[in-house]
């Protein structure tokens, strides 16, 4: 497959930590947020930190932490799907792969779970700063 991940959105959410929200070329999204190198989390794996948002971590890298929303109620989104991979998931294909109740998780919804994700991160970066003092 040739086509590229686009960035749909990129940002500084509201904890101050960048974000950014990538549309996969198999249809679906992906939410990062990246904390500074003085964050407690930084450099930790995706399994060693606690956080609510949509289908658990599934991404670390140094001081990145991402989810995605390719998971059982994750429809795909034919709007950010690349031609290639509509040939793939011909409509017969998405009918199957599409559980009952799976929803396209949209741009929106993923600005949403960053801004969470992020609000998260920045509540353990102070509750360890308050403690180590």
């Amino acid at each position: 497959m040739t086509d590229k991940i686009k960035t749909e959105k990129e940002w500084v959410t509201e904890a101050g930590y960048a974000a950014k929200v990538i549309a996969h070329p198999m249809g679906h999204r992906c939410g990062y947020v990246t904390v500074p190198e003085s964050h407690p989390h930084y450099g930790k794996g995706y399994d060693d930190v606690r956080v609510d948002v949509h289908g658990g971590l599934t991404y670390a890298d140094e001081g990145t932490f991402g989810f995605d929303c390719a998971h059982i109620d994750d429809a795909k989104d034919e709007s950010i799907m690349s031609d290639e991979y509509k040939v793939v998931f011909s409509r017969y294909l998405l009918d199957r792969i599409t559980w009952g109740g799976a929803t396209v998780k949209t741009l929106e919804f993923c600005v949403t779970e960053c801004e969470s994700l992020a609000k998260q991160l920045k509540e353990q970066n102070d509750e360890c700063s308050a403690s180590a003092t």
